[in-house]
């Protein structure tokens, strides 16, 4: 066999030259309009405009000639480095469009997309059919020519609107909402549409046969990739992260995905674009692939990527060619075209949306927009033959006018919108879910031998997980029972029982040899106490060397947000540790917040009893506060009530001057804190009860409490303190743990 033989030096240098230039000029001027409050595509764009014939072809024809008049072969050298950030900006922008969002607008927003994609598109079309022949690549592809210029009018740019609304902080209002997911929907559907003309024009004809074949391939894609892709996609990347733990497997995860699925469509005649976008839609649903990771893939993409693409379509532009009196006729003219459909469409269905005049203004002025989408669709034509260098430049520069035209009407627009108190509600109830605690967890340790403790602690549990797209793993610690194979056995190990638990959840993930009735046994009885699951938790089985703590601190640091223990070695006296040597070095050195349930040997009666009432003592500290929404998200689940009550420290008999002390400013502060608590309480679903005491033993007056009301567990806050090498959580929260007639659950934050 022959071997290929290696880029040249002169080629390769070239290329990197190339992409040196294209990059650095291409950023300069995305950061210039950037900080003129204009669109950073703008910017990148004309980088390539002025690298271009138009500008640096007429300045320094010389230097023009050396760099990008090179043969066809050397300029696809820059072309594929073109393709992948056009891949991966349609992945951003899969990444970014919210399925739950269209489906809660709902109504309003079918029918602002309705308007806003069936109106252009047939003015498009109507206006493709009339354009003289010498704009047409091929001029006996009418039909397929002025469908792509109806789906080019129907385009809208999400990256550029969405900019804009967080720019002038709306873009969580419901006009934001409005905006995008009526964008969303329409660019979906244009995507789908762009395919789909696209496989037309491959075919060199268009005819019905062909139109329903390439038809077809799309809804059987999709069709495949929201049922059996969906569900592959969220397994492995579930299995990728519980395997492997590490964003960078992550990411590598998504572009595989993006690229597996961009050859198939590529394959059956559709875009590649087409399979990255859905395969950005997929994992953008999985919350295994969070906000980090999807800012730190948007970064690369629209740092490096994009850029290069938005200059190499520079490049391609000629704007010699728009002075051109016909040239630039016809640019006004389908500048006017597509402004007109968008407009149009929107305010034409704004009545039957319920929306007002200035709604109806701001959401065509933002979906008027076109930006990077206008200029992807407009270098597929390109390739695909069906537009010409000069109706290339002209949907260019139409792509740079509107985006530069939408933060000006939304700017004017937006102002004369009023926020109801419903949104704004809303809007309030959204920023607590960005920083929420129990939002974000997305994977919790159970480390067990069974216990009481730790059986209770599952009894917790149960309603926290269930409904959520939280998993749970249950660890089982054993003696060792073979040598230590080494650190590459361990990796195999974990990768085969990782691969062992995508495909059956339920099996038991073991590196050792115990497969013991006993272990089973303990299993099934946390699993018992948990309840009804959609998805059983996975079974962990690890030998330990060291000691037991750390072998479960080994598998906290692989990235779990919360760990819960058990703990059945109360100290009853105050001079003696609170915790057992295990759950004191666990709570010292997780990377995690921490919740330690105890049931003072009560719990088989605990478990079964039903959870009715929550004593919920708080003081305001980000544990009280995690500590809270554990609470509420337990209580809605299980129907029951929360107490809040907030303890005022009282002072001591020998500190009381004459008379009794002023506590008045110390209950307003009280008063502040329960009732922050019960409005975040009643947000999550849960009943509450608020109430502020004194006490010159608040914890003597918790405890007594619980007595009093009959409350079923306590959950608390506490932050962790080292003393002595033990864990300390004050001497308070170790009193209620020590003393308290029901169950405890105290959770500290790092």
């Amino acid at each position: 066999m022959d071997i290929i033989d290696p880029l040249g030096h002169h080629e390769l240098l070239l290329v990197i030259v190339q992409l040196t230039v294209l990059l650095l000029v291409a950023r300069t001027l995305g950061e210039v309009f950037r900080s003129i409050g204009q669109p950073a595509v703008v910017g990148e764009l004309l980088a390539g405009v002025l690298l271009g014939p138009s500008v640096l072809g007429l300045i320094a024809p010389g230097l023009y000639e050396t760099l990008f008049l090179v043969s066809e072969e050397q300029f696809h050298l820059l072309e594929v480095v073109s393709w992948l950030g056009l891949l991966m900006l349609l992945i951003v922008t899969g990444l970014e469009t919210d399925i739950d969002l269209i489906v809660n607008k709902g109504r309003t927003a079918v029918v602002l997309s309705l308007g806003g994609i069936v109106v252009p598109f047939a003015s498009g079309f109507a206006l493709g059919w009339v354009l003289p022949t010498a704009f047409i690549a091929a001029p006996g592809q009418r039909v397929v020519f002025s469908l792509f210029l109806a789906t080019a009018m129907s385009i809208s740019a999400i990256p550029v609107i969405a900019k804009v609304l967080i720019e002038l902080d709306v873009v969580r209002r419901d006009i934001g909402q409005l905006i995008l997911a009526a964008g969303m929907v329409d660019d979906t559907i244009g995507w789908i549409l762009l395919a789909t003309v696209a496989g037309l024009a491959r075919t060199g004809v268009f005819d019905v046969g062909s139109a329903v074949t390439t038809i077809v391939s799309v809804v059987l894609f999709l069709g495949v990739a929201f049922t059996i892709g969906r569900r592959f996609t969220v397994e492995l990347v579930r299995w990728v992260d519980n395997t492997l733990g590490s964003d960078v497997a992550l990411l590598s995860t998504l572009m595989i995905l993006a690229l597996a699925a961009g050859a198939i469509t590529q394959y059956v005649g559709l875009e590649a674009i087409l399979g990255a976008f859905v395969v950005g839609v997929l994992v953008g649903q999985v919350k295994r692939f969070d906000y980090d990771l999807r800012r730190a893939f948007e970064a690369i993409t629209l740092s490096i990527f994009a850029p290069v693409f938005f200059a190499i379509a520079g490049l391609r532009m000629d704007v010699a060619s728009l002075a051109d009196p016909t040239v630039f006729g016809v640019g006004l003219v389908v500048l006017g075209v597509a402004c007109f459909g968008k407009f149009a469409g929107i305010l034409g269905v704004s009545p039957f949306a319920g929306l007002s005049r200035w709604e109806g203004v701001t959401i065509g002025g933002g979906m008027n927009a076109r930006g990077a989408m206008e200029i992807i669709v407009a270098t597929i034509g390109l390739g695909a033959g069906i537009l010409t260098v000069e109706m290339y430049s002209i949907i260019v520069a139409i792509a740079i006018v509107t985006s530069l035209m939408a933060p000006a009407i939304m700017r004017w627009s937006i102002p004369k919108i009023r926020m109801s108190d419903e949104e704004r509600e809303r809007i309030e109830r959204e920023a607590y879910l960005r920083e929420s605690f129990v939002e974000n967890i997305t994977r919790v340790l159970l480390p067990t031998r069974g216990g009481a403790d730790t059986r209770y602690a599952a009894r917790l549990l149960g309603p926290l997980i269930r409904n959520r797209e939280i998993e749970l793993d249950v660890l089982c610690v054993s003696e060792p029972t073979t040598e230590d194979g080494g650190a590459i056995a361990e990796l195999a190990t974990r990768i085969r029982t990782g691969l062992t638990a995508w495909l059956r959840p339920t099996v038991r993930e073991s590196n050792t040899a115990v497969g013991t009735d006993a272990v089973d046994r303990i299993f099934a009885a946390v699993e018992r106490n948990l309840g009804d699951q959609a998805r059983p938790p996975r079974r962990l089985t690890r030998e330990f060397d060291e000691s037991v703590s750390r072998t479960i601190l080994d598998e906290v640091s692989i990235g779990y947000d919360l760990v819960v223990l058990g703990e059945t070695g109360i100290g009853r006296e105050p001079d003696e540790p609170l915790f057992s040597e295990t759950v004191d070095r666990v709570i010292q050195e997780a990377p995690c917040p921490a919740m330690i349930v105890s049931t003072q040997s009560a719990a088989d009666e605990a478990t079964d009893k039903s959870l009715e009432r929550i004593l919920l003592p708080t003081v305001g500290t980000v544990s009280s506060r995690y500590a809270a929404e554990l609470a509420f998200v337990i209580a809605a689940s299980e129907n029951a009530l929360v107490e809040i009550v907030h303890v005022i420290d009282e002072p001591q008999s020998a500190e009381k001057f004459a008379g009794e002390p002023d506590l008045s400013r110390q209950r307003g502060i009280g008063g502040q804190i329960v009732d922050r608590e019960a409005t975040l309480g009643r947000q999550l679903g849960s009943r509450v009860l608020t109430s502020v005491t004194a006490s010159n033993a608040p914890e003597v007056e918790i405890v007594e409490r619980a007595a009093r009301t009959g409350a079923d567990v306590i959950i608390m806050g506490s932050d962790v303190r080292s003393v002595s090498q033990r864990a300390f959580l004050g001497h308070r929260v170790e009193y209620v743990v020590r003393n308290a007639p029901c169950p405890v659950a105290v959770l500290s934050a790092i």
